[in-house]
């Protein structure tokens, strides 16, 4: 697995230089026993104009929309909201911030699982701002992610990116979503001794959010492995000034984290999550399984979880009034 996250970085080095993007990091963790099972930590640990010798996978980047899943988990176990839920991607203000969207336009009513698969800034910052205990700040750390300055700093920006995490933090997140819930630190070594999981979030709200992020279609990106059909969960992120593209997900039982961006903090236009990272991620998701195939099981919904039919023009229970039920 070492090999093959090398080598399509190398080649995705490679392919990108012309465009400016001469850097990048990938870290593979298995969610079944925590272990780091690959890293690369730069696309070259010799050049040192792109300082290579940096290990990516600890530096603290901003994260982008990244976190945006945990905004929703959290949501869904504070009764907030579901997966249906009519929200308003419209302007608005929040006090004196008035966050806009990365396109610079607005959708109106989305249902809360399309606004979270297209990365609708309005809405999670809404989210954000209705969650009670834990907030984003509180959840964050006590996942082990340590943030310098207190939750007035950050403010409702956190849940765009306001603060840093490293990927490897990441990683863990994301193998919490996986794992139900129960969240355990990564394990460098093979002889490193399991920490007990602790549970951060319900199982309901974990298989919704990973539900969510399922569907979330992957681009269009001709790939050197062969393609499977079996699914994702995957999310995009990208920085203010364009300093770091990121997509982050799961597929079998392994979480892939992968970064594009500069260690000296310059941006490039280039560093978007959906058009930089992506690609890289898939071709590595499509390498390893060709590589590593393992059986993906369909996930079983908790027994705390039932399906219903909702008012389409609301997300609410349908009544007398609903003209259009699904």
């Amino acid at each position: 697995m070492q090999r093959t996250l090398e080598r399509q970085i190398d080649r995705y080095a490679a392919r990108q230089a012309s465009g400016g993007i001469r850097n990048a990091a990938a870290l593979l963790v298995d969610t079944r026993d925590m272990g780091i099972k690959a890293l690369v930590g730069s696309a070259d640990f010799m050049n040192r104009e792109i300082h290579g010798q940096v290990n990516g996978t600890l530096a603290r980047r901003s994260p982008g929309s990244t976190l945006k899943p945990f905004i929703y988990a959290l949501g869904f176990d504070q009764g907030i909201l579901h997966p249906q839920t009519v929200l308003r991607d419209v302007p608005t203000s929040f006090g004196p911030y008035a966050p806009e969207n990365f396109d610079g336009r607005f959708l109106g009513p989305i249902t809360a699982t399309d606004a979270l698969n297209r990365s609708r800034n309005v809405p999670a910052v809404w989210i954000a701002s209705q969650l009670k205990h834990p907030d984003l700040y509180a959840f964050l750390q006590t996942a082990g992610v340590r943030l310098d300055s207190s939750p007035q700093h950050y403010g409702l920006s956190l849940v765009l990116g306001g603060g840093e995490v490293t990927m490897q933090q990441l990683a863990a997140l994301y193998a919490m979503l996986a794992n139900g819930g129960a969240y355990q630190p990564l394990r460098l070594r093979q002889n490193e001794p399991r920490t007990p999981s602790r549970r951060l979030l319900s199982a309901e709200a974990s298989f919704m959010t990973m539900d969510i992020l399922r569907q979330h279609v992957r681009p269009d990106e001709t790939t050197g492995a062969q393609r499977s059909s079996a699914p994702v969960y995957w999310k995009t992120g990208t920085s203010w000034s364009f300093r770091d593209a990121w997509t982050a997900g799961v597929f079998g039982p392994y979480v892939l984290i992968v970064w594009v961006g500069n260690f000296d903090n310059t941006g490039n236009a280039a560093f978007i999550g959906l058009d930089a990272a992506a690609p890289l991620f898939f071709r590595i998701v499509d390498s390893v399984r060709a590589e590593r195939p393992v059986a993906d099981a369909t996930p079983h919904a908790p027994d705390g979880l039932k399906q219903v039919r909702v008012c389409l023009a609301s997300g609410d229970l349908p009544n007398e009034w609903c003209p259009q039920q699904g």
